[in-house]
């Protein structure tokens, strides 16, 4: 045990650098403008270790006191994440304004499932309702992550490397946190430190990609290598693309509309 919790306050200490030095890249590139939502929630994640800190310090880790505070910040936290990943989608799908709309919709429709998913599951374990509704948020990150990303890549909309960047850590993370989630539910009193430091540790490899991309200053698409396709193949390709996305785009368009006159 006291092995696993040095190992965990080694991977916290990690992490929190991690933290301040993409928080620095994001400030000095000033990818606060381009992502202010991401940013906050970067910043929101180092008070929050820095809180618990304190936290662990003063009562200890296994108190209830400390119990409650970690899952009242973490709260603040997984919104704050939520809305970076909303952020993402929106700078990914808001210049179509049919589907951005439908993507909206969704996105409501996800959060109103996660919290009927968490009551559902902690009707009879009150206690549980932060662990459920926790699992269920990173569970809607990361469905919605994939699908944005296969949905990008089927009408071949552009995503800037640091936005890919910013899905592959998020998606990570969160899937690693759903297994970790429900692991951690089944086996509460064996997991608990060997729980945090993985946790830990995973948050640390998405802080990893993220400070490599906001490094390398990669804000807008590189051109495509057209070496292996002729001009024309090229312009017929994305020709295609672009009326299927435009089409797609016109009918999500009117959905509202036409909802309107039958109201």
């Amino acid at each position: 045990m006291p092995d696993t919790l040095n190992l965990r306050n080694v991977a916290w200490a990690l992490t929190t650098t991690a933290e301040l030095i993409l928080l620095i890249y994001l400030v000095r590139r000033k990818f606060f403008r381009s992502h202010p939502f991401f940013s906050a929630y970067i910043l929101i994640a180092i008070l929050q270790s820095f809180l618990m800190a304190a936290t662990y310090g003063i009562w200890g880790f296994h108190s209830y006191r400390a119990w409650l505070i970690f899952w009242l910040s973490q709260l603040v936290v997984v919104t704050a994440r939520f809305t970076a990943v909303v952020e993402v989608a929106r700078r990914i799908l808001s210049p179509f304004s049919g589907i951005w709309g439908l993507g909206r919709r969704i996105l409501l429709v996800v959060g109103a499932v996660v919290l009927g998913y968490a009551a559902v599951l902690s009707r009879v374990y009150w206690y549980k309702l932060a662990l459920n509704m926790d699992r269920g948020v990173e569970l809607a990150i990361a469905a919605v992550i994939v699908a944005l990303l296969l949905f990008a890549r089927y009408y071949g909309l552009p995503v800037n490397p640091l936005d890919r960047s910013l899905c592959i850590g998020f998606c990570l993370y969160s899937c690693f946190y759903v297994i970790n989630d429900s692991l951690f539910e089944k086996w509460v009193s064996a997991y608990a430190s060997l729980w945090s430091f993985l946790d830990i540790l995973t948050f640390l490899a998405s802080l990893l990609i993220w400070i490599g991309a906001a490094r390398a200053d990669l804000v807008t698409v590189p051109a495509r290598d057209l070496a292996a396709v002729s001009k024309e193949e090229y312009g017929r390709l994305s020709t295609e693309l672009n009326v299927r996305l435009r089409h797609l785009n016109e009918r999500l368009d009117h959905v509202p509309h036409s909802e309107d006159q039958h109201s």
